[in-house]
């Protein structure tokens, strides 16, 4: 069909393409584990941001166990490595968080 047909209504609809980035949704345990990886480098990266790297290593750990244990999520479980990496750098991304935030908040 071409865009100068006067038949709006009628469209060639693919049903293989993916859906467009504003339309997709989180269906698998392992895309939420690697959102979960994701969120915990970003709590290591950002850890001098006060409060950002604590809230990015809080969302990494509990996506990464809402990713191992939910069973909304289809699909098999991630790889335990996968998981372990996501739930690590969350928990070192707290805890350098927390430890700047302590170091700096007298002086602040």
């Amino acid at each position: 069909m071409t865009v100068t047909s006067p038949h709006f209504d009628i469209r060639d609809s693919d049903d293989d393409m993916p859906p467009k980035w504003w339309n997709r949704r989180i269906r698998t345990r392992a895309q939420v584990t690697e959102y979960a990886v994701m969120f915990g480098a970003m709590s290591i990266v950002s850890f001098w941001a006060a409060g950002l790297g604590i809230a990015a290593g809080l969302i990494a750990v509990a996506s990464a166990l809402w990713a191992d244990r939910s069973p909304d999520l289809s699909g098999p479980r991630a790889d335990r490595s996968d998981t372990a990496l996501a739930i690590g750098t969350g928990i070192l991304g707290i805890v350098i968080g927390v430890g700047f935030v302590a170091m700096v908040l007298p002086y602040w």
